[in-house]
């Protein structure tokens, strides 16, 4: 089922190079990264996962949550980021409902 409503309890934005830099970070941790693209901003979310009734109930539902999306403004879209001699990926979104969030997204006021 498409998701209908998403839910976000956390947002952090930042500028580019640190949101880069944060997410090299993760990826020396050892998790796959990279940024999603739309509507000038670049960004990452981290779906809650369904492994509780509830969260599962919720997305049957058409309800999504997430545990937090972490952006920056990126004016226009670049295939990559590059950090020292790492590069973070960048992917032009084609989701509607990912191009939606960051409408939203950039109509709050959050620095």
């Amino acid at each position: 089922m498409p998701a209908k409503e998403i839910v976000i309890l956390e947002m952090v934005e930042y500028d580019l190079k640190e949101l880069a830099k944060i997410l090299i970070m993760i990826r020396q941790a050892g998790r796959a990264v990279a940024l999603n693209w739309a509507e000038g901003l670049a960004f990452r979310h981290r779906p809650l996962p369904l492994n509780k009734k509830i969260l599962l109930e919720e997305r049957m539902d058409g309800r999504v949550y997430w545990s937090n999306i972490m952006f920056a403004e990126m004016p226009e879209h670049r295939p990559s980021i590059k950090v020292g001699a790492r590069e973070i990926p960048v992917l032009k979104t084609p989701n509607p409902l990912l191009k939606k969030v960051v409408k939203w997204i950039k109509k709050q006021s959050i620095k």
